[in-house]
């Protein structure tokens, strides 16, 4: 038998609940030869309605290498992004078109001149994204750099890993749709179905094979340094 303290603990714990439980998801991202893929943002989308979820913290894209760190970064809309030179150099940012033969026009259109970390002026102001869509960005400067903001209209969502996993909490339980999405795809992805309990195992693949990235290398002492 129950002591009464320790049921009333457990009616005023059901008590102060938010509507609903959340549980925790567990998923996998394959490529079309059954390897992992990197890089790939995993979309959770309850197929009930949910209560409105607090805005995270401004995402950081930092500028280090000739690089933007992380190469993927995804907001939810309404969130923001920053934008910070590390480098010893001057670097642009700026949106551009993405998709195939850049046929998507961007979630939001912006540029941004960022000096070298020592010199200050270095972070850009926080830019505030309200429409989903991809933003593939670039720097004027250094057209080798590309990186990509994903504006999610989902507030569950992860970047994969180089082992192709996520863990994304807080997910309602129940029936939810998982997208995916990736930088080099030509087309949409298929959808997968998972049941979100208090924890849930998913695997989607993709339909192709994404470019194999170059490892990132530091740059030499002195190289690209301006006065």
């Amino acid at each position: 038998m129950k002591r009464p303290a320790t049921v009333a603990a457990f009616w005023l714990a059901l008590a102060i609940a938010p509507p609903g439980w959340a549980g925790t998801l567990h998923f996998t991202v394959i490529n079309a030869e059954g390897k992992p893929a990197p890089d790939t943002v995993v979309l959770v989308q309850p197929t009930a309605s949910w209560p409105a979820q607090p805005v995270p913290p401004t995402a950081v894209v930092e500028q280090k290498d000739i690089r933007f760190v992380p190469f993927v970064t995804v907001v939810p809309v309404g969130g923001s992004v920053r934008f910070v030179n590390l480098d010893r150099f001057d670097h642009h940012v700026r949106s551009q078109p993405g998709g195939p033969l850049g046929s998507v026009a961007p979630a939001k259109e912006f540029e941004f001149r960022l000096a070298p970390q020592r010199r200050g002026n270095h972070v850009s102001p926080d830019l505030k994204l309200e429409v989903a869509g991809t933003i593939l960005i670039g720097c004027h400067l250094h057209n080798s750099m590309r990186g990509h903001v994903f504006v999610a209209p989902t507030p569950w969502y992860a970047v994969a890993d180089d082992r192709g996993r996520v863990k994304i909490d807080g997910v309602p339980d129940g029936q939810a749709e998982v997208r995916l999405w990736h930088p080099d795809q030509l087309v949409d992805q298929p959808t997968v179905r998972v049941q979100v309990g208090a924890n849930a195992d998913g695997v989607g693949k993709l339909n192709f094979t994404p470019r194999r990235r170059t490892p990132a290398r530091a740059l030499p002492k002195g190289e690209y340094d301006v006065d």
